[in-house]
């Protein structure tokens, strides 16, 4: 999707929306142009997450949310969304191996997991989307789910391959993607030069708008 600031423009003046008062330029164009470019991010983000396998349970993209507020007279572009997104972005050292990521400001340093984080990779499981193995015995591994704490008896066949998700996880860490990185670059690579454009639209505006009262 392009930013169309001409339509940013159209639904500003169609709103009705006023300046708040003689001399005072309100960026209705430039908050509108926000608007497009937070569409235009998750879009990006969303094509770049499941481009590059960041999918999962589907919570992380599905739960980003953009928001444009006006503070203090201030347009502010904000993005909500869960404090891991930048785990899959910069990859996460496993607590034995930093294959994955080894430039990554992150890394495991025990093989817990929280009840949230289990529950994520239980609708991960169930969804289809995971290959799972048991490492109960597995040598390639090095060493078992049992040597390291997991207790496999007396569980479900999910819950093992839970088991087996979160150590796998946590030993090897989670693979580099630059998916939200590639994301924002692609979305905010003309930010300047169209804010300036809308900016402009917005002074216009008020200066027409002054002019007519008169």
């Amino acid at each position: 999707m392009s930013i169309n600031i001409n339509k940013a423009q159209a639904d500003f003046l169609s709103s009705g929306g006023d300046f708040g008062g003689d001399n005072i330029v309100e960026f209705g164009v430039v908050a509108g142009v926000l608007e497009q470019y937070g569409a235009d991010l998750l879009e990006n983000i969303s094509y770049f997450g499941n481009n590059k396998g960041v999918v999962g349970s589907g919570d992380l993209l599905n739960n980003m949310i953009p928001e444009v507020t006006n503070e203090n007279g201030v347009d502010i572009f904000r993005l909500r969304m869960f404090d891991y997104y930048d785990y899959p972005n910069e990859g996460v050292k496993g607590k034995d191996s930093s294959s994955n990521a080894p430039g990554s400001p992150y890394q495991y340093r025990n093989y817990g997991m929280s009840s949230e984080g289990r529950a994520s990779l239980k609708k991960y499981i169930l969804s289809g989307k995971a290959k799972i193995q048991s490492v109960k015995n597995d040598k390639a591994l090095g060493k078992g789910g049992e040597k390291i704490g997991v207790a496999f008896n007396n569980k479900t066949l999910i819950d093992k391959q839970v088991d087996t998700l979160a150590y796998l996880i946590k030993r090897f860490g989670i693979k580099k993607t630059n998916y939200f990185t590639d994301a924002f670059n692609k979305t905010f690579k003309t930010f300047e030069v169209d804010m300036v454009e809308a900016a402009g639209r917005d002074i216009v505006i008020t200066f027409n708008r002054l002019n007519n009262r008169k």
